[in-house]
C-alpha cells in the first residue's frame, strides 16, 4: 500500500518526491490509527508512558528564524519531544540546535529525537537527546506488531526504500567486501573516463576529485567536482558528475548552497530551461540534476562508451545553460 501510493506521487511530482516527509507521514499515520503501536513507539523513544498526540510539520518561530518546522512532535499534558527523520541526507543548516532553542522555551519535560537512515553520530546532549534509525522502528514492527496489516505494509515500505537495514555482519556483507576493491575500481575507471570530456567543456578550470574515505562515506558517491564556478563565493556552489553507490547511478549536477545570492534565480532558470530531469530545492540548497540508472548499462555491448557518452551529453545541457544565462556571474573560466 505505502508503496504504491509512494510510486503514484513520484510520478505526480517529478521534480521533487520528499521521501523523508512522504516516511515521516506514514508513520504519523500508523501511529495515530493504532494507540498500541503508540505505546510502544513511546517506550522505544525511552518516554514516560502516557495519552501522547502526534503531529507533524509543526511550525515554531524563532528571531531570525520564522520557519522552524519539525517532522515529528509528539506530545501530552507533561511532556513533549521532537523528532527529526532523514532518509538520504543528513542534518539540514544547525536543525538539532534550532530545535533546542525552542525546547528551551517549553514549560513542560522537554526531549529530542533524531531518526536516520544510516549512523550519523551527534554529540547533542541537551533535552534527553537519543538518536535512533528507521531500522530500530521496523524491527519493534515486525517483532511486537506482525498481525497488524498496517504495520506490515509499513515495514514492507521500509524495506523497500532500504531503510530497513541491520548492521550486523551477514552473508551479503562478506561477499560485498569481498568484492568492493573491484567494484570501486570499475567505477573510479568510469570517473577517469569521462574525465577528458569534463575538461573539454570546462577547459580553462581546475577539478577536484572527491575519493577520500570521509568524502565517499558522507556523499555516498565516487566523482569530480569544479568548485565555485559563480563569481561570489560567499557559499559553496559547484558543478559536479559522480557515481551514486546506494543508488546506483550516474549523476551530474549544478549545486548552489540556499544561503548564496542567487540560489532562487537559478533555481527558477534551471526549471524552465527544460535541460534538467530534476530541479530540487531543499534545505541545504539547490540542485540542477540529471540522473541515469546504471542498469540501464547491463546489457549494452560498449558500457564503457555508452557511460562516457552520457556523461558528455549532460556536460552539454550544464553548458548550454551556461550559455543561455551568461547573466548569472558565472566566473570567466566557466564560460569559455
Amino acid at each position: 500500500m505505502f508503496n504504491n501510493l509512494y510510486k503514484l506521487y513520484s510520478n505526480t511530482n517529478s521534480n521533487r518526491t520528499p521521501l523523508e516527509d512522504f516516511t515521516t507521514e506514514c508513520f504519523a499515520g500508523v501511529l495515530q490509527c493504532n494507540p498500541a503501536i503508540l505505546a510502544d513507539f513511546v517506550n522505544l523513544l525511552k518516554l514516560d508512558a502516557g495519552d501522547y498526540k502526534v503531529n507533524t510539520q509543526v511550525k515554531y518561530t524563532l528571531p531570525n528564524d520564522p520557519n522552524c518546522i519539525v517532522d515529528m512532535v509528539l506530545e501530552n499534558e507533561t511532556t513533549i519531544c521532537f523528532i527529526e527523520n532523514k532518509v538520504n541526507s543528513k542534518e539540514g543548516w544547525e536543525q538539532l540546535s534550532r530545535y533546542v532553542k525552542v525546547l528551551d522555551e517549553i514549560d513542560k519535560e522537554t526531549h529530542l529525537r533524531y531518526c536516520t537512515k544510516h549512523v550519523d553520530t551527534k554529540k547533542e546532549n541537551q533535552h534527553h537527546f537519543k538518536q535512533l534509525r528507521w531500522y530500530n522502528i521496523s524491527n519493534l514492527l515486525e517483532k511486537k506488531h506482525s498481525n497488524n496489516v498496517m504495520a506490515m505494509q509499513y515495514v514492507h515500505f521500509l524495506k523497500q526504500q532500504q531503510m530497513a537495514m541491520d548492521t550486523s555482519i551477514t552473508t551479503n556483507t562478506v561477499i560485498t567486501l569481498k568484492h568492493f576493491l573491484n567494484t570501486y575500481e570499475a567505477m573510479n575507471f568510469h570517473i577517469q573516463n569521462a574525465l577528458p570530456e569534463f575538461k573539454k567543456a570546462f577547459p580553462k578550470t581546475a577539478t577536484k576529485k572527491q575519493e577520500k574515505i570521509p568524502m565517499l562515506r558522507r556523499h555516498d558517491r565516487i566523482g569530480i567536482m569544479l568548485p565555485n564556478p559563480l563569481q561570489d563565493k560567499s557559499e559553496h556552489t559547484e558543478i559536479l558528475y559522480c557515481i551514486q553507490f546506494e543508488l546506483c547511478k550516474l549523476q551530474t549536477q549544478i549545486w548552489v548552497h540556499k544561503s548564496h545570492p542567487q540560489c532562487n534565480e537559478i533555481y527558477e532558470r534551471g526549471k524552465a530551461s527544460g535541460l534538467f530531469e530534476y530541479c530540487q530545492l531543499d534545505d541545504f540548497g539547490l540542485g540542477l540534476r540529471n540522473y541515469k540508472k546504471l542498469f540501464h548499462f547491463i546489457d549494452s555491448k560498449n558500457s564503457d562508451e555508452d557511460i562516457k557518452q552520457w556523461f558528455e551529453d549532460s556536460f552539454g545541457k550544464i553548458k548550454q545553460f551556461i550559455k543561455a544565462n551568461p547573466d548569472l556571474n558565472w566566473i570567466e573560466s566557466v564560460k569559455q
